[in-house]
């Protein structure tokens, strides 16, 4: 009598331990293993381009988006990437760069513009110079303001750096990678979408 309760009572056990092994599988339930980068577009722009390398590594490697994949304005997409530190750098169909973001190691968010930024500034650089530090500031305001590139962005010759900004008339100035200015514009009408072409 006392044996088959126990082995009513083990079967129960074994039972119980089943099941719970089923649901909770191996205790990771829904997390993910590795990097989470979402790339948040709320530009006025497609993405065509998302490029996202280790960031000890020299090369951008290969676009993470197919070849006929695109992210639309007001759309997300989420790139599980194994654990280490990268660099992100989104760009349009143009290959014109909208946004990067550096030394990434935890779940992030990448916007890519602004709901309110809707002019574009597309930058031209067909100098032989890259530039470090591009300032665009209100004509309004008393100084330059922040760098909008950051610390580790430039704009190599030959390359494509688009902005989005509030419709304004803008003072904008481009500056080398020893902090000398290449050229400066003053009141310059960010109304409608405008092309500033760099030249030696």
């Amino acid at each position: 009598m006392k044996r088959s309760v126990l082995f009513a009572l083990a079967g129960l056990v074994l039972v119980f331990s089943l099941a719970c092994s089923a649901l909770g599988g191996d205790g990771g339930g829904s997390s993910t293993s590795g990097v989470d980068i979402e790339i948040d577009n709320r530009s006025p722009d497609e993405i065509c381009y998302v490029l996202i390398s280790p960031s000890d590594s020299d090369a951008w490697g290969d676009d993470q988006l197919g070849s006929d994949e695109r992210i639309a304005p007001g759309d997300s997409r989420t790139f599980n990437m194994d654990d280490d530190t990268y660099d992100v750098q989104v760009e349009n169909c143009d290959q014109a760069v909208m946004a990067t973001e550096w030394e990434i190691a935890d779940d992030t968010t990448v916007q890519v513009g602004d709901s309110r930024s809707t002019v574009r500034l597309l930058i031209s650089n067909e100098s032989s110079t890259e530039v470090c530090y591009v300032f665009i500031s209100p004509s309004s305001g008393d100084d330059w303001g922040d760098d909008w590139m950051g610390a580790n962005e430039t704009i190599q010759s030959g390359q494509l750096r688009l902005f989005y900004v509030e419709p304004d008339t803008y003072d904008l100035q481009a500056a080398d990678c020893d902090g000398e200015t290449l050229t400066e514009e003053y009141e310059v009408d960010l109304t409608e979408d405008l092309t500033w072409t760099l030249n030696d």
